[in-house]
């Protein structure tokens, strides 16, 4: 695949030569005084959060020599978002091409430390990190956590916490470091219909409460400025929540004090077999409410609301031209709820696809596929960034302020609606400039 890249002129060349600035600095539920922009100038509208991205979890295939970690994450720079979602978790070490460092390591600080593309991928000019940090020690909580495991736990999560406090002291950088679905690794290999175990249960609560005190501590503890940390716990299986069955939202949520909670939103976004605005609504808004009704109140935090969608997502069939046209107006009703919701950040599952039918068919689950090709939803991603950040720019200019949170919604709607997949597709034609679209 490298070869074919080269004889298409480069795989950079092909994304785009123009990067726009990937940081981030507020949400837009966080009006900003017209200092701010007085001071900062450009800064302040690259470091807006922009509530949509994207994640680089680990694809199949890759375009450069690179890193496949590096490589995922230029584009996402590329296409001008400031947030990078990754996994420092063992499964992802071979996808990123760190076994090594991961082989070697005992805790997720050392694979870190050992493993070079994760550490210049934190050394990027991204703003906001998402990533899954499981454990590299032998404790297992599902049979409960003793004492020594315990201990391991919490010296795990603090060194790591320690260590991107004091690293990135000063760099306006905000890490939020959590799970892959929960409530999988909580039912394990039973399945969504079995009942979790008390001890498992128990365990999963012991589990998170120790890594959210071992990174409050941390943040006591070390000298540090204009850096942030937080912890999330990630739900997949809400609906059974709400049914009053065993599961994260209903048995685990209320006995912690995680500071967010992320939602892999696939059982309540496929409720629709055909594009439809309202059955993807009515089920975010319901389970979004939900999971805010479970959690304590914890005052500080930098959100106006502490739920937000970590993964979701739609398979298609490029043979099946329908299929993608649906995928692509599904992917922006999920963007536009999360607007309308106010959630802090809505990420699409992912840059490059992972997954595929038994006979090798791509599921299509991804911004550019296996051949390089930039598809209709890279093209959303790109264009929506662009043109709000060209709103956030003028309102600087004009105002001397950056927007509401109304203003911000209010647009921010107003250019999703106008990115149709007819649009889109024509930006492929054009080399990513839809027709009436704002130039960066």
């Amino acid at each position: 695949m490298a070869g074919m890249a080269t004889k298409r002129g480069g795989f950079w060349q092909r994304l785009g030569a123009a990067a726009l600035l990937s940081s981030a600095l507020s949400t837009p539920v966080q009006a900003q005084s017209a200092d701010t922009c007085r001071r900062t100038g450009p800064q302040a509208v690259a470091s807006y959060n922009y509530i949509l991205g994207t994640q680089a979890i680990g694809g199949r295939y890759r375009f450069t020599k690179d890193s496949p970690l590096l490589e995922e994450a230029e584009v996402i720079r590329t296409m001008g978002s400031n947030l990078l979602k990754l996994s420092f978790a063992k499964g992802a070490a071979a996808r990123y091409g760190s076994v090594a460092a991961a082989g070697k390591a005992r805790s997720t600080l050392e694979y870190v430390k050992a493993a070079p593309e994760v550490q210049r991928a934190l050394d990027m000019d991204f703003k906001y990190y998402q990533a899954w940090v499981h454990s590299y020690t032998e404790a297992n909580w599902r049979d409960g956590v003793t004492k020594a495991e315990a201990r391991l736990y919490y010296d795990e999560m603090y060194q790591l916490s320690a260590w991107l406090l004091a690293r990135y002291s000063g760099s306006g950088k905000v890490f939020m470091l959590g799970n892959w679905e929960g409530d999988w690794l909580l039912h394990g290999s039973q399945g969504r219909d079995s009942t979790p175990s008390p001890v498992a249960i128990q365990g999963m609560i012991d589990w998170l409460n120790i890594r959210q005190k071992a990174i409050d501590d941390a943040k006591a503890a070390v000298k540090h400025r204009d850096v942030g940390l937080y912890h999330y716990v990630e739900v997949n299986l809400v609906k059974k929540a709400m049914a009053g069955k065993p599961s994260i939202a209903f048995s685990v949520l209320p006995e912690t004090n995680v500071d967010l909670v992320s939602y892999s939103s696939y059982e309540a976004i496929k409720k629709s077999q055909v594009p439809d605005l309202a059955s993807i609504r009515q089920p975010l808004t319901e389970i979004m409410q939900y999971l805010e009704g479970q959690l304590r109140p914890k005052p500080g935090l930098p959100f106006s609301r502490r739920v937000f969608i970590g993964e979701y997502g739609y398979h298609a069939n490029r043979a099946k031209p329908e299929t993608i046209s649906q995928q692509y107006l599904k992917s922006r009703y999920v963007m536009q709820v999360a607007i309308e919701l106010d959630l802090p950040f809505a990420l699409i599952w992912q840059v490059y696809n992972n997954e595929y039918t038994p006979d090798g068919t791509s599921k299509e689950m991804s911004l550019i596929d296996e051949s390089g090709q930039k598809r209709e939803l890279y093209y959303l991603n790109q264009q929506y960034l662009r043109e709000m950040k060209a709103f956030v720019a003028d309102s600087c200019q004009r105002a001397g302020t950056l927007p509401t949170r109304e203003a911000f919604k209010g647009k921010a709607l107003e250019v999703l609606e106008s990115l149709t997949f007819e649009r889109m597709q024509q930006a492929a034609l054009n080399g990513g400039v839809a027709a009436g679209a704002t130039r960066p």
